[in-house]
């Protein structure tokens, strides 16, 4: 992917991903009780439960669009210093692809797959 479509292409992908961070942000601003209704005793167990896994799940989104935020970001410092396209760990090019598919890749193949592990994704 040549640089400029990747600049376009990352631009448009981060614009949308600050907006649903900004979305998530804030859902997750509603307090418990806010977002779980009234607090009378006869609020059921499962409705607290359900309130408190959405929560969690909202949280975990977020991280992933933060991550992917990063990853966007220095996919465009790339660019900018000319090194777009080449693996941050061996500098080898990064499958075309693999480009094609996810703009903000920073990392071959390869190296993708050992960070994932490391990381235990």
């Amino acid at each position: 992917m040549d640089p400029q479509t990747a600049r376009e292409t990352l631009l448009r992908f981060r614009a949308r991903l600050i907006d649903q961070n900004k979305t998530l942000t804030e859902a997750l601003g509603i307090s418990l009780e806010e977002e779980g209704g009234d607090e009378s005793s006869d609020q059921h167990i499962a409705d607290v439960g359900a309130v408190t896994l959405n929560r969690q799940v909202d949280l975990t989104v977020q991280e992933n669009v933060e991550r992917l935020l990063n990853q966007v970001d220095r996919a465009l410092e790339k660019i900018d210093e000319g090194t777009y396209g080449l693996c941050d760990r061996c500098g080898e090019p990064i499958e075309e692809s693999r480009l094609q598919a996810a703009p903000e890749a920073t990392l071959c193949l390869r190296h993708q797959k050992e960070w994932e592990q490391s990381e235990g994704a």
